[in-house]
């Protein structure tokens, strides 16, 4: 899993500049929690925005991105997940 952070840019009111990015190796179980439908409407019902691309890959139909915004709208994540 490759997690980015990015941060709302000032000078614009679209565009975001990336903080941060990592790397890791993830489990099932992990990957499971994280792009569940519970834990999606979760992030919504807080007011944040939860969107989650799929696509086809080797383990079948999986979501491969994952873009979280927050709910001031000033921090975006994006989870990209690659399967072996």
């Amino acid at each position: 899993m490759t997690k980015t952070s990015l941060v709302k840019n000032p000078n614009t009111k679209t565009t975001y500049l990336i903080n941060d990015s990592k790397t890791e190796q993830i489990t099932k179980e992990n990957y499971k929690n994280i792009v569940s439908k519970d834990t999606q409407k979760w992030f919504r019902n807080l007011g944040g925005s939860e969107t989650a691309k799929r696509t086809y890959t080797s383990r079948g139909y999986l979501i491969t991105k994952l873009i979280s915004i927050s709910p001031d709208r000033q921090n975006k994540s994006i989870y990209q997940f690659k399967f072996k």
